[in-house]
């Protein structure tokens, strides 16, 4: 195959993941507690996942998730490289919507949005 065929094949590749993920993302943003997560800022996000690691009523499998998550994205070895124009991007996207994802199917509703609404409320460490 030549260059501009593989150019072709990874745009395509890139819009269809693109819109995967943004498919994903708009389901999410329309079910509970998952459309209050997204909800969340960025700071507030930081806080949940930290409660989501310090409350001892989480499964500790629950727990691992976001260190798994944060190890994939340090890791230099990817599914799909990060030299790769978009589509090196797109992947670390999908598995940290994925793990988001994962966390609050795996936790129970009612913890989720206590968890929440706590880091809505608490103030950010000095």
């Amino acid at each position: 195959m030549t260059w501009y065929l593989w150019l072709l094949l990874a745009a395509a590749a890139a819009i269809v993941t693109l819109l995967a993920v943004l498919w994903v993302v708009k389901r999410l943003r329309s079910k509970e507690p998952y459309a209050s997560v997204l909800a969340l800022g960025i700071r507030e996000k930081i806080r949940f996942f930290r409660f989501i690691v310090t409350d001892k009523r989480v499964p500790l499998v629950v727990k691992l998730i976001p260190f798994l998550v944060a190890a994939y994205l340090i890791n230099p070895f990817d599914l799909i490289p990060d030299f790769v124009p978009v589509l090196g991007y797109l992947d670390d996207v999908g598995i940290v919507v994925g793990g988001l994802a994962l966390v609050v199917k795996l936790t129970p509703p009612e913890l989720v949005c206590s968890l929440i609404d706590r880091a809505k409320t608490s103030p950010d460490r000095a």
